[in-house]
């Protein structure tokens, strides 16, 4: 079977709405960690219900970085938690405005399940350029009653969403049909709020020359992130090592997340990661990350990429929403997905490689790849956790 090829420069509306709660229980054969299986007692306030729905989110380093404020008897406003951010690895805070996002998909989705319409309004104080983080809202929701809120068909995925860090199986080509679904899956929620000017950009791949291309260029990105010390530090400060401390802490990820399990696991937690040795370019920490992203990028079936016109915040958001309809769409048609954000963070040393990617994907240089995953297929791998949702909200409404 040869080898099929989708190369779409449709720029896809970012649709971006939806409607979902767990419905689906474990996945078989895993156990589920903190906050995928919490009491099935819902929450008479309407906000919380929909809060545990959303923070199964996928986010940067499983980082969480969000807060709510709840306004009135249905209202709430997100922020970014300043606290969990990453600003070495992601100076610009672009991952973080992505997960924001994807948080939001997800609270409109649940809202729509438990019969109930999300009017979002983005930025409502304001929105702030792409280089600056101001202590505003990233959105406004407000939540009401609706009998006619149709659940979206992506909700069953929720629960089997997940961002797999393992080797995918090898020489497996994704259907055209597949394929296709996946281009569209962006725009198959209804219209946001104020979105209609936004456009996203839609590229894949399953051509071998391109597969290999790109995973030398996700290793070598991996290389340039671990040659720091400092953004070695950063990205040690949310990997748990050990089973222990991610049950624990309820965020970041852990090696069980690589498809790593059993003796190897034991192996590995014990006697070759430290959180104080993790900063050498040369040990085992950073050493294993690049091998590791090597490993991962040269099984992909496919690489695709979402690709944006403006990087405003507000594009940044839609992407967010976007991403989490395709992962959404992914796992409904059986495929493992993982985000490969190194080579599309903006440091100085990372220049170099972007310039290749945006030559590989003949786009400008004004053009901004906005996330960048491996398809194919796998094991599932763990969730990781998330912490408890009233950890979330804060009193008061900040200036």
């Amino acid at each position: 079977m040869t080898t099929s090829i989708i190369h779409r420069r449709d720029f896809l509306k970012a649709a971006c709405t939806g409607a979902a709660l767990l419905a689906a229980g474990c996945r078989p054969g895993l156990s589920e960690p903190a906050g995928w299986t919490e009491s099935t007692v819902a929450p008479e306030d309407i906000r919380m219900r929909v809060l545990r729905i959303a923070i199964l989110a996928p986010n940067p380093h499983n980082a969480q970085p969000w807060s709510v404020v709840f306004t009135g008897d249905s209202g709430m406003s997100l922020f970014v938690d300043q606290s969990r951010l990453l600003p070495l690895i992601d100076p610009a805070a672009r991952q973080v405005h992505i997960g924001q996002g994807a948080f939001l998909e997800l609270l409109e989705m649940a809202a729509r399940q438990f019969g109930y319409r999300a009017t979002v309004v983005y930025f409502p104080d304001r929105e702030y350029s792409n280089s600056v983080l101001e202590n505003r809202p990233v959105a406004s929701i407000s939540l009401y009653p609706d009998s006619r809120a149709e659940p979206d068909p992506l909700f069953a995925q929720i629960s089997r969403r997940v961002s797999n860090k393992a080797r995918f199986e090898r020489n497996r080509v994704i259907s055209q049909a597949d394929a296709e679904a996946l281009c569209s899956a962006p725009g198959t929620g209804s219209r946001a709020e104020n979105d209609s000017s936004q456009t996203i950009g839609w590229w894949m791949t399953q051509r071998e020359s391109e597969l290999h291309a790109l995973a030398a260029m996700c290793k070598g990105a991996m290389a340039v992130e671990a040659s720091s010390p400092e953004r070695n530090r950063e990205t040690a400060e949310w990997f748990r090592f050990s089973a222990g401390e991610l049950a624990e802490k309820r965020d970041g990820f852990g090696i069980e997340q690589s498809g790593v399990t059993g003796v190897r696991e034991w192996i590995a937690e014990t006697f070759l990661l430290n959180r104080q040795r993790a900063a050498d370019p040369n040990g085992s920490f950073a050493r294993g990350a690049v091998n590791l992203a090597g490993a991962q990028a040269s099984t992909a079936s496919a690489f695709a990429a979402l690709i944006g016109t403006a990087n405003t915040r507000l594009e940044q958001v839609l992407i967010g929403r976007a991403y989490c309809r395709v992962h959404l769409a992914a796992a409904r048609l059986g495929l493992a997905m993982q985000p490969l954000s190194q080579l599309l963070e903006e440091y100085p040393e990372m220049d170099p490689l972007q310039r290749r990617l945006k030559q590989m994907l003949n786009i400008s240089a004004e053009q901004t790849v906005q996330m960048l995953f491996r398809l194919g297929y796998a094991k599932p791998t763990p969730h990781t956790p998330r912490r408890d949702v009233r950890s979330l909200i804060r009193p008061g409404v900040a200036s």
